[in-house]
């Protein structure tokens, strides 16, 4: 999971690979969730569990119990992070495995991944004084059977971060097929007017981030 990764663990054992027949690497065919860790707790860790939950089911794909997320989470923070680490921490299920062709199996072995990695550096907005922002031509993709999904298949962020490097801009916005502003590449957006929060529907594109839908709630 990259040159920076930590720790990895495959179905709760140490493991830096999957099979290459995995349904997750050849379709994107999963769900996955990143974490912060505060002083060696993830934040948010229930919200980020009903979303990761949530998409499972709508993808038809098992989800394995809150229990063995808790206990691979526990493992790697406890092993490469100490009791008061900082770090992130990234979740992953896919289908397993399966041949060719995009028919799934009706009795999928869905297989998770943990991995967790160090803190990146946030020199965007620490003091206030806002980031830097460009708007990307390459749009959301829009499918209401997949919009608000954490799903693995990502490429129209990753064609969208590819179109700057800049290190002075933070994030790129990303439209929709309307022309209408979706949120960044990896953020939701929100709109202050002086009374008010707005944020973009995620119902038709976009991802229904834990922040913005914590939020929505206050």
């Amino acid at each position: 999971m990259g040159a920076s990764c930590l720790g990895c663990l495959v179905d709760g054992r140490p493991a830096g690979s999957v099979p290459v027949l995995d349904r997750g690497l050849a379709y994107g065919d999963g769900v996955f969730e990143t974490l912060l860790i505060r002083a060696s707790r993830p934040c948010l860790w229930g919200r980020h569990l009903a979303r990761l939950r949530t998409g499972a089911m709508r993808l038809g794909i098992p989800p394995p119990a809150d229990a063995s997320w808790r206990s691979d989470a526990h493992a790697l923070v406890t092993a490469h992070l100490g009791e008061e680490g900082a770090g992130v921490l990234k979740l992953v299920l896919t289908r397993g495995e399966g041949g060719r062709g995009y028919r799934p199996d009706p009795d999928p072995r869905p297989r998770r991944l943990a991995a967790i990695f160090p803190l990146p550096s946030r020199p965007f907005g620490g003091d206030g004084a806002g980031v830097r922002v460009r708007l990307c031509t390459t749009p959301a993709s829009q499918n209401p059977a997949l919009a608000g999904l954490k799903h693995l298949n990502r490429l129209d962020s990753v064609l969208a971060r590819a179109e700057w490097d800049d290190p002075a801009i933070a994030e790129g916005l990303m439209p929709g097929p309307e022309g209408d502003i979706i949120g960044g590449t990896m953020s939701n957006l929100f709109l202050w007017d002086g009374s008010r929060l707005s944020t973009p529907a995620v119902d038709r594109a976009g991802i229904a981030g834990t922040v913005r839908g914590l939020a929505l709630d206050l």
